[in-house]
């Protein structure tokens, strides 16, 4: 390829690789924003607004049991708020890269769907090992049930954004 040919095709890689960023970024905070009024309507039908948060946040920043926290700290909500944001935007912008290798390669979807599937298993397997008290005081079906919901909705916006994706996997459906 000539230079004139690289600099042509560089613009058009940098503006999909811009895209599948923003993709990611945009998927990511859909996905963040679900667990939080997951966990927030179900810290209201508890009785404790913003408990999950600051647990949480307590546990991850400050070192402290279930049992040292007693009340709502806005600090931990923030704090905890911040991080669950950016690990979900990173999370986003590893399934919109997935989603894009899926379109230019349809034969790996299947590999992929089952490394997403690994992956949230591990996610799930590591929270309830290294934090079990911290599940166990959100309740285990609670934490699956917002991994799901999160996932499914992050997968919904990214194969909205992308109808042949939608297309392949029907195609792979009715083979």
């Amino acid at each position: 390829m000539n230079v004139q040919g690289q600099q042509a095709s560089l613009p058009r890689t940098t503006s999909r690789t811009v895209a599948l960023i923003e993709e990611g970024i945009i998927a990511g905070v859909i996905g963040a924003v679900v667990v939080a009024i997951f966990f927030l309507v179900l810290d209201f039908m508890r009785g404790h607004p913003f408990y999950t948060p600051t647990l949480l946040g307590s546990a991850l920043f400050l070192g402290k049991s279930v049992e040292a926290v007693t009340s709502v700290s806005a600090t931990m909500v923030f704090a905890y708020t911040g991080l669950h944001v950016l690990l979900f935007m990173l999370a986003g912008v590893t399934l919109s890269w997935m989603v894009s290798q899926f379109v230019r390669n349809p034969q790996f979807g299947m590999v992929l769907l089952l490394i997403f599937l690994l992956f949230e298993a591990v996610l799930f397997g590591f929270e309830v090992a290294v934090m079990p008290s911290l599940v166990g005081a959100l309740g285990t079906w609670a934490v699956g049930v917002a991994n799901l919901l999160s996932a499914v909705v992050m997968f919904w916006f990214l194969l909205h954004r992308h109808p042949e994706a939608t297309e392949r996997l029907r195609q792979g459906w009715s083979q």
